[in-house]
């Protein structure tokens, strides 16, 4: 019975991969993350334009209280 799961073992690890298909899995995995911050950096910059118009908004609220 050990001598089944020797072999098995030794079968399932000499079928694995040899390291042939590292290069691409990195350069697909580089690229998906510089998709990401990509759109993070995109994300921040609307939410930072958000918030930019929103204290424009309050500001002109603000002036237009104080002149009542």
């Amino acid at each position: 019975m050990k001598y089944l799961v020797l072999l098995s073992s030794l079968l399932i690890l000499g079928c694995g991969s040899a390291g042939n298909g590292d290069e691409e899995s990195e350069t697909a995995g580089k690229e998906i993350a510089d998709d990401y911050n990509e759109m993070q950096d995109r994300a921040a910059a609307v939410g930072d334009a958000r918030e930019q118009k929103k204290d424009d908004v309050d500001a002109a609220l603000e002036e237009a209280e104080g002149d009542d």
